[in-house]
């Protein structure tokens, strides 16, 4: 073994390394606050798809449960809770009146499932409709076919906020 036929292969693939761990640190760095903003207008737009009309206050510093408020009465809550799917985590936003049924479900975050299966329980508004009118905890779900675990984990998070009413709603001064 020399310099040529080990030494200098090996400096020049850490040089390339640097260079590319370089470039990805500097475009994270441009990006964040753009990425960050497109989120935050993303959850903005199923929020108000969800409970139109609506003002949204943050009942805690997570930003994951809020009071939704028209004509300052409280109309409903939203709560964005996880669960786990087939390969990732998958984020659902649910809306529930003030009396604590299901109003609607929109699924933030599941680009991590499986492509064409796992994800259909983003894009398929029949699966979601069905937790509308909801009202306690259920495993009852029609799941997509293919997207068991996908499935499971939409209803999973719907059942974790219908949890979580109670202690928010219980302590929500409206």
């Amino acid at each position: 073994m020399n310099w040529k036929s080990v030494g200098k292969p090996t400096l020049t693939l850490f040089l390339v390394c640097l260079l590319v761990t370089a470039a990805l640190s500097v475009t994270n760095y441009l990006t964040k606050d753009a990425i960050a903003a497109a989120k935050e207008q993303a959850v903005a737009e199923a929020m108000a798809g969800l409970l139109p009309g609506c003002e949204y206050e943050p009942l805690n510093e997570e930003a994951d449960a809020y009071a939704a408020r028209r004509a300052g009465q409280t109309a409903g809550y939203i709560f964005i809770t996880e669960a786990m799917g087939y390969k990732s985590s998958v984020q659902v936003m649910t809306a529930l009146d003030a009396a604590g049924t299901v109003t609607g479900v929109h699924v933030l975050d599941c680009t991590d499932e499986s492509p064409g299966i796992g994800q259909k329980v983003g894009t398929t508004p029949a699966f979601t409709d069905q937790f509308a009118g909801r009202r306690e905890p259920s495993d009852a779900v029609d799941a997509i076919t293919g997207a068991t675990y996908s499935s499971k984990a939409v209803c999973d998070a719907v059942n974790t906020a219908l949890e979580r009413f109670a202690s928010v709603a219980g302590g929500d001064a409206s």
